[in-house]
């Protein structure tokens, strides 16, 4: 709930104080009446400015602002009168408590962006109060946890707590004030153009859809923002995912294994075994723990052995040396056609992936031709049935020469064969994606062969060079080297305990993610389609009380995707006249209310309007909205109008209306303020 209490214009000038006596608002309907440049728009835009929404008039501040805040004061001759120095506004407004708020339009040491929030009833119950200074527009003014953001303020002041909504950039923030007061509160110039139409432009996907959900209290926007939250977790968690494998594949490739169970996508784990590491030999493949059986039972033969002298083990080294200098000549030729493998499935790799950029621009440019081609077809266009629009000769699709006899592919034709082929490149990118990973991993192998097999050839010229009575050092290394070997093993086999847990965990959260999904409602919700319902009802009987005339009521509707109004599926307003589109915009304002109100939803229980009486409505259409709106015993009306500067208009309009005046008078309401006391 937000009520306009009261409202007082100050102003500063070298000529003396200006501005206006105390303006006090009806809590039902307060009719602000004023002939055209006698200061309407100046107490509306006064309102708005000390909310914070100057958004919904067309940009931030005082810049928004009639010149007479901020620059000078004409007579009734339009003459300069008085230049501004300083000036201010004062706002009264009531929802949880009642406060004051204090801008300054015009001042050398108040930045517009100041609000002096003073805690009570500064202006109809005038005396010390204490205040809090607060800003808006700049970074955090929304901000929940701000205490000095005045629009966080005004937000718990009326009661709401707004959502969390997506921005076309992706990232989630809340839904702001700007985006939800132009439902309810409308100004001249270009609130009467379309429905919210003075939404600013925030990069926020479907502003009123959005703003309609949270008035309503729709499921809908709840289920949208579950989605919302689901789908960041699924980011989050693939992202996680994707670390912990290359974490795992960083660990796999110390100990040249590879990994069985999981891959870098997220997927359902049942077992946590299931995630494993092998390793790879030529004669068979080792689950880990296997392999590492297989290194302590050869290291307990080694440890068994005797240690020979240099001299007995001579003969024997030489022929080792001659195996092991073959077996590095097999691994090294092997190593190079291995690399030459790689380079060339890389080389082919890119080709495809160029193929694809080609192949991809061509579907582009078809489909636009095609989709020329039709529309052509729709509008009876001769080019589109392959005739020439000028001398009406058939058109040939090929550039190949007359006699060749063959028939050339159509536009569609050649669209499905295009992405037919895009889908095989794919399919192509994809296997040399695995062969490279595959070379990569025999290239890793062989180079560990290579630097192991060397290092043995080095140890037997060392022992070979050695005294022939010294024990032999090949043993003691190729010991040594096992132990190392063997540890490293088992390092890693204790660290991987971690990563089979830390998958499964993510598996887990995975399998409830897709669940929520799986739960939540793919179409609105029963209680949904019953607000909209009666949201349609109200709306469409408003139309017809307001003489409506443009279309056949009964085929209008709200949609279910926009909860706008609409005419087969498009808006309402490109079927309407001025004057019919006007009575919607009268409709669809009260409907959303009465409809929140029914069903307890956020409708702060406020109008705002400004000239409400555009397009000649008609004076007959005029008092029933305004009579409607004095009829409302719990919500506010302030509606700022001229009456087409007749008195006539005026009575006619008003007749048996219910409200309040304020008026404005023929000529100019702010004037010189006597100081004298």
């Amino acid at each position: 709930m937000l009520k306009i209490k009261a409202l007082k214009i100050t102003i500063n000038t070298d000529k003396g104080v200006y501005g206006t006596p105390l303006l006090r608002f009806s809590d039902s309907l307060t009719i602000v009446k004023g002939y055209n440049s006698t200061g309407k728009s100046t107490v509306f835009q006064s309102i708005i400015y000390c909310l914070g929404l100057e958004e919904l008039i067309g940009g931030k501040n005082e810049k928004t602002m009639q010149s007479v805040l901020k620059s000078e004061i004409l007579d009734n001759q339009n003459r300069i009168e008085a230049n501004v120095i300083e000036s201010n506004i004062l706002l009264e407004i009531e929802g949880t408590s009642v406060v004051t708020v204090k801008r300054y339009i015009s001042s050398e040491t108040k930045n517009s962006g100041l609000v002096e929030v003073f805690n009570g009833k500064l202006l109809t119950e005038p005396k010390q109060y204490d205040y809090v200074p607060m800003y808006v527009h700049d970074k955090g003014a929304a901000d929940s946890k701000n205490a000095f953001g005045f629009h966080s303020f005004l937000e718990k002041l009326m009661g709401w707590e707004l959502p969390q909504v997506q921005y076309k950039d992706g990232s989630y923030r809340k839904l702001y004030l700007q985006n939800i007061f132009p439902s309810f509160v409308i100004e001249q110039k270009a609130g009467w153009t379309d429905f919210l139409a003075t939404i600013p432009y925030y990069s926020l996907l479907d502003k009123e859809t959005r703003a309609l959900e949270f008035l309503l209290n729709l499921d809908s926007w709840k289920i949208q923002q579950r989605k919302s939250k689901l789908k960041q977790d699924k980011n989050d968690l693939i992202f996680d995912w994707r670390n912990k494998f290359n974490e795992f594949k960083s660990l796999a490739n110390q100990i040249a294994c590879e990994i069985r169970g999981v891959n870098n996508q997220p997927e359902i784990i049942n077992l946590i075994n299931s995630v494993y590491l092998v390793y790879v030999t030529e004669e068979r493949t080792y689950n880990i723990s296997e392999y590492i059986n297989v290194l302590e039972e050869e290291y307990e033969k080694l440890v068994e052995l005797e240690v020979p002298n240099v001299g007995d083990q001579a003969e024997e080294a030489e022929i080792r040396i001659n195996k092991l200098n073959e077996r590095l000549s097999h691994y090294s030729i092997n190593l190079s056609s291995t690399i030459n493998k790689k380079n060339l499935a890389i080389s082919k790799y890119k080709s495809f992936q160029e193929r694809l950029l080609e192949l991809e621009n061509d579907k582009v440019q078809n489909e636009y031709h095609l989709k020329v081609k039709k529309k052509g077809a729709e509008e009876g266009f001769a080019i589109a049935n392959d005739n020439c629009p000028y001398c009406s000769q058939g058109l040939n699709d090929s550039l190949l020469p007359k006699d060749i006899e063959v028939v050339p592919m159509q536009i569609e034709e050649n669209l499905e064969y295009i992405k037919a082929q895009i889908n095989l490149i794919k399919i192509y990118i994809s296997n040399h994606q695995n062969d490279i990973s595959d070379l990569e991993k025999n290239i890793d192998t062989l180079n560990i062969r290579i630097s192991e097999t060397r290092s043995d050839i080095r140890t037997l010229k060392t022992q070979l060079t050695s005294d022939n009575r010294l024990p032999s050092i090949e043993l003691i290394e190729k010991r040594l080297k096992l132990k190392a070997r063997l540890d490293l093993y088992r390092r890693k086999y204790e660290e991987l305990a971690s990563f089979q847990e830390y998958f499964k965990n993510l598996s887990d959260e995975w399998v409830q993610i897709l669940g929520e999904e799986k739960k939540l409602p793919k179409t609105l919700s029963a209680f949904d389609y019953k607000k909209i319902s009666e949201l349609e009802t109200v709306f469409k009987q408003l139309l017809r009380e307001f003489h409506y005339r443009s279309k056949p009521i009964d085929s209008i509707s709200i949609s279910r995707d926009t909860l706008l109004p609409v005419v087969d599926r498009y808006s309402l307003k490109f079927d309407s006249s001025a004057s019919d589109f006007t009575r919607a915009i009268w409709s669809y304002t009260i409907a959303l209310k009465e409809t929140s109100e029914k069903f307890e939803g956020n409708h702060p229980k406020l109008f705002i309007l400004d000239e409400p009486g555009q397009q000649e409505a008609g004076d007959n259409d005029l008092q029933f909205l305004l009579k409607r709106l004095g009829n409302y015993g719990d919500t506010q009306s302030i509606v700022f109008s001229s009456f087409h500067q007749s008195e006539t208009t005026y009575y006619a309009c008003t007749k048996d209306v219910d409200f309040e005046l304020i008026d404005l008078g023929e000529e100019k309401f702010i004037k010189k303020i006597s100081t004298k006391s």
